[in-house]
Order: structure tokens, then sequence, then C-alpha cells
């Protein structure tokens, strides 16, 4: 490893001292016609927004340096990204979970529909141009299951006319490889997009303080055992300008990923010993946009999306006899519309459509080389409303009501419940106070509701769970109060949250009473409440210095039929996050970041109904980098990244290390 990295910065120290010198311009801005939310219709326009929003710019999501979303954690406010026991990274925002978030991209949800969530891993950094995260559900824009907020990622879209290619290639120990060209061009009216990916790696480093006796761990290596996984990607996309009231944009995606899934350290033989041998996902989006009169425009987003999945499960830690293999085939077809009327220049009325239809085949194989047949499920969801924005004197008013329905035409084995179908009312009203444009007060509450999905009721995720067709809806009524704030070089905000949740579903550990086999189920809590502080500040007190963190605080309580539940697993009472850098006018950049987890607790597996206390985890981070252009038309960065600088031993979750230290280079070149 060494070697190669030392050949790696000699090639490109060559380049760059090769190359002529001249300036550079940066062409690249985000694509905005995947947003389906409607923004600007207000003649005066506060500096602030709404206390919930926050957004993480392109080039902070350039210098992290990371290979897919999985990696994100200390630049997403008040969120945190854990890796599973099914080895899949799922971001979770003030204490909700990771099916109560919708992930959309360029418009089009992404959470696959059976398990509403998505292993971040599968999702590539290389052409997102901005990451909006909606902490709350105060928007009827997002639709169904949105229980505690959203994230939205667009792409990068080219602004002036030319054409442009970046090359990206970085290195990092575990023998972890990636490369990306991405390729951008405009032309009169058309502008399009096409980005190529590869990673590959042996896997993550695990930290030298690690325990010497953890279990499922090869102990003759520094690399997790079963952490390597190999990715491919491909994005397309175009968009033309028919006039200045009408455009429409298209675009492919396609992923191909094999990945080993890490077994519990804890767990002996129980652990999952699983490998993804196949994972693959194809998804076409159309977009477009259209205003029909001087007061009303038309946004939708189209998207058909296929992906399918082999999981391998082996009897033991050597990885060496399969003894059940799941094949997993999923296609949806979604969309979202919006319809807006401006009413006046302040003041508008949204009329908002949201659904999908989607069907899940599954089928397994076990020991004996019996390969079952397929087995069907099926599910519509959609949602529809109406919200309204007002901008009267000096409060900002945003309301909304919709309703929520879901039906499953097919359950697989479960045929009494086929056909069974659910509805319920989802709203919000959000206020905010305009004191100066630059201060505000604010308020909101929201109710929204999350269906059950198909796999938490029907499926027992290859003997690990005890399926629970009995579950309900789970609902939240999510309040805040706060103060925004934004100045020439500070702007911050400080909001208080109360979380109220009826129903919610969480993941328990059976007893050998209720399970021979202890195995886990789903069940829905009477209540529970997360509650807490969230402070979010940037600032820039000199040319060329930022200073950026978040600091989230939460408390979390629930019951169950009168009894008190002593903790909600999974959920750090802290969550902070602190960055910094300074470029030096002559192109040498240093970035400091901080990324702190406080205390949270998980199921005790080996006792009934007990919990483990996760110990508090700091991670910090280093990133020294080089940038420099050559021409108006070259610009080259080289950069040297060092994460987890003290070797911190963290845990996702019970027996689920995340990597220790690890140094990274990278060169990235932009024509």
């Amino acid at each position: 490893m060494k070697i190669k990295f030392s050949i790696f910065m000699f090639l490109i120290m060559n380049y760059l001292l090769s190359a002529s010198e001249f300036s550079g311009v940066d062409t690249l801005k985000v694509y905005r016609l995947g947003e389906i939310e409607i923004s600007g219709n207000n003649t005066r326009m506060p500096k602030i927004e709404k206390s919930a929003i926050a957004e993480i710019p392109y080039y902070i999501i350039q210098n992290s340096d990371v290979v897919s979303m999985s990696e994100l954690q200390h630049y997403l406010p008040s969120a945190s990204i854990r890796t599973n026991s099914r080895g899949e990274s799922m971001l979770f925002v003030r204490g909700a979970g990771e099916r109560q978030l919708g992930l959309f991209f360029d418009g089009a949800a992404m959470n696959i529909p059976w398990d509403n969530r998505l292993d971040l891993t599968f999702f590539p950094a290389d052409v997102i141009g901005n990451i909006r995260i909606n902490k709350s559900a105060n928007s009827i824009f997002y639709g169904p299951n949105i229980l505690g907020g959203a994230v939205s990622i667009s792409t990068l879209e080219r602004e002036n006319p030319g054409f442009g290619l970046t090359l990206k290639m970085q290195i990092a120990e575990g023998n972890s490889q990636n490369y990306s060209i991405l390729h951008d061009g405009k032309i009169g009216r058309f502008n399009y997009l096409a980005n190529f990916s590869y990673h590959t790696t042996n896997g993550f480093l695990l930290s030298s303080v690690a325990p010497e006796n953890l279990e499922n761990q090869n102990n003759n290596s520094s690399i997790r055992s079963n952490t390597d996984q190999k990715r491919l990607n491909t994005y397309l996309r175009g968009e033309y300008q028919f006039s200045e009231n009408a455009k429409i944009g298209l675009s492919f995606s396609m992923t191909n990923q094999e990945k080993g899934v890490a077994p519990e350290t804890y767990a002996g033989n129980d652990a999952r010993f699983w490998r993804i041998p196949e994972r693959n996902r194809k998804m076409i989006t159309l977009n477009g946009e259209v205003r029909l009169l001087d007061n009303l425009i038309l946004k939708s987003t189209l998207w058909y999306d296929e992906f399918d999945q082999q999981i391998d499960s082996y009897s033991s830690f050597s990885y060496d006899s399969i003894n059940e293999i799941q094949y997993d085939k999923d296609n949806t077809l979604g969309s979202r519309i919006l319809l807006n009327y401006k009413l006046s220049d302040n003041q508008s009325l949204s009329y908002v459509f949201n659904g999908f239809t989607t069907t899940h085949k599954q089928k397994n194989k076990n020991e004996s080389s019996i390969s079952l047949p397929f087995i069907d499920y099926s599910q519509n969801t959609l949602g529809t409303g109406l919200e309204y924005k007002a901008l009267l004197g000096n409060f900002d008013i945003n309301t909304g009501i919709g309703i929520d329905f879901n039906q499953t035409p097919k359950t697989g084995l479960f045929i009494e419940a086929e056909g069974v179908s659910q509805n319920d009312i989802a709203g919000f009203l959000t206020l905010k106070y305009l004191f100066t444009n630059e201060f505000a007060f604010t308020i909101s509450s929201s109710r929204s509701t999350r269906f059950p999905t198909m796999r938490e009721q029907y499926d027992g995720a290859l003997g690990v769970f005890k399926t629970n067709p009995d579950l309900k809806p789970e609902t939240g009524l999510l309040n805040e109060a706060g103060i925004i704030f934004s100045f020439d070089n500070f702007k911050g905000k400080a909001v208080g949250f109360y979380n109220v949740y009826d129903g919610l579903i969480e993941r328990i550990r059976l007893t050998k009473e209720q399970d021979s086999l202890r195995r886990r189920m789903r069940v829905n809590l009477g209540n529970a409440v997360i509650s807490g502080v969230d402070i979010n500040f940037s600032y820039f007190p000199i040319s060329n210095l930022t200073l950026e963190g978040f600091f989230t605080y939460m408390n979390s309580s629930a019951e169950s039929d009168g009894k008190e539940i002593e903790h909600l697993i999974q959920k750090p009472d802290i969550v902070a996050g602190f960055m910094t850098s300074y470029k030096f006018g002559f192109g040498l950049k240093p970035q400091f970041e901080l990324e702190y987890n406080g205390k949270m607790y998980d199921t005790d597996p080996d006792t009934d109904g007990s919990f483990l206390e996760l110990d508090p985890s700091l991670v910090l981070n280093l990133r020294l980098s080089y940038g420099k252009n050559f021409s108006t038309h070259l610009f080259a960065e080289i950069f040297v990244r060092v994460n987890n600088i003290t070797d911190e031993y963290k845990l996702s979750q019970w027996g689920l290390p995340t990597p220790g230290r690890t140094l990274s280079a990278g060169l990235m070149v932009r024509m």
C-alpha cells in the first residue's frame, strides 16, 4: 500500500509541475428541474428559510472526498449514519429512523418500497450538486410515509455554454480505489451530464485498539472481515428548454454492486454470515416544468425503477458453505405532480400528488438445492393535498392538508391481508415572524403517518426475524420552535423540538418464552417522545476562512401497554459536527472535521429485555489539499486525508465497529 501511495503522489506532482499557469472559472450549478417544490413566489423574499431546512452545497460535498452517501456523517446537520447488521448504511435525523425519512434524487423517490429505505453505500457522490435536508414533516410536497423528514439530492448542471470534463482518482488503505469521469455540456437550449465511476475495496481498517477477543473477525488481518465491496455506476441526463415557459429533463442511472456484510462481533454462530454477490438497480426519471398561465405552473417527476439482489447466507464465519440464498426483484412506477397557482405577489396555492405502484418478488433456495417459487407482493401508495404559502406583513405562513392511502393487493403467503387498505390525514402549519429580513422567530407543527412496509410485516430476513403481520401504521406529531438569523458573515438556527409518536415501530428481541430461537421482531409501541434542541451555524469571519457546525441534543422515552420502556435503541443523546477550513492564496487548503456521537443503547442479546450502553465517540479528520487554476479551462487539485486520526474504536450498533484510522489520497482535474 505504501509503495502504491508513493508512486501515486509522484505521478500527481509530476503532472501539476508540468502544467502551464493560467486562471480558471467554475461553470457548474445545481440541477433544479427535479425539485418538486415551489419557492420564490413572494415579492419580498427573506434571506432566511424554515428552521427545519439545512443545505449542503457542492463545494462541501466535493471537499468531503466521499465515494458514497454513507460517508457524509459529519456534514449532515442533526443526522447520524449507521451501518446495521445487514451491512446497510442508514440515515437518521433527529432520532427519526431510516424508514421514516424520504430520500429523493432529482425528484424521484429513492427508498425501495419493499422496505422503504436505501443502503447509502449504493449511492455515489460524484454527481451530487446539492443536498437539502428537511428535518421535519412540514410539507405536503414529499408525499406519504414522511414521518421524520426528507432529504432531497440534486445533481450538477452546466451553467454556461461549452463543455467540461472532470477526472477523479482516489486511493486509500484497505486497497480501496475509486475512479470517476464526469462530462458535461451545454449547446444552446440543451445541456447534459454523463458520469461513470468505479469503486473497489478489500474492506475498511479496524481500529488498532479494538478488543482482541472480537468474534467473527480474522485476527490475522487489520481489515474488518467481510467488508469488501465493488460498485460500478452510470448516470446520464439531458435537459432541453423549449422556451422560457417549458423545459424537460430525462435521466438514466444504473448501479451494479457486490459486497460483504460484516458479521456481528458478539453473536458467535448466531450472527448474519451474509454476502451480496449481486445487487443491481436501473432507474429512468423524467422531469418537466411548464408555465400554463402567467400565474399557473405545472411541475412533475415520473420514474421507473428496477432493483434486484441476491443474498447468500452462510452457515459459519468460514464462508465456505451456503445454507440459503434469497433472490429479490422489485419494480416500481412512481410520480410526483405539483400544480402551483399564484394567488397574488405574496400568496400561492399548490395542489400536490405523490404516488407509486410497486411489485416485489422473492424466493429462497435452501442448502438441499431446492429452489422455491417466487412469492409475489404488491403495494399501491399515494398521497394528495393542498399547500398554501403567504407572506402577510411580517408573517410568513405555510400550511397544508392532505390524505395518504396505502393498499397491499398481494401479500405473499399471508393471503388474509390481500387487498387491505389504510388511509390517514396529514397536515402541517408553519408560522414565521420576520423581525427583519435577517432575524425571525418560527414555530411549526405537523402530523403524518408511516404505513408499515411489507418486509416489516411479512419477511423473516432469512430466519433472523419473526414476522408480525399485525403491525399497524405509526403516526407522528412533530413540533418545533426557535430563532433563525442570517447576517453578512454569520448565520444560524437555534430550535427546540418535541416529537410525539403513536404506535412507533421498534425492533425488540424476544424472550425464550416468546420464541425459542430468541429472534427479533418488530412491534408497535404505545407512544414515544423524542425531544431536544438543535443548533446550526455557519461563520465566515474573514475571507477564505470557513467555520460550520451543528449540535443536537435528544432525549427519548416510550411506553407500551402502560409500561415504561427503559430506552429507545440506537438513538444517541448527542449528535454534533464541526468543520473548519482556510484557503491560502497560493492554493493550499487545510480542513479539519469533528464528529461526535453521544451515549446510546442497544438491546442485550444475552438477556431478556435488558439494554447495553454504547460509549460516546469522537472522530477527528484532517484534510490537506492543493488546488490550482492552470488556465480558464483547467483546474487541478490533489489531497491527502486522514480520517479518525486518533484511531477511535466506535460502534455503529452493538457488535458492529466502524472504520479505524484511514489514510487516503486523490487527484481531481477539471477541464
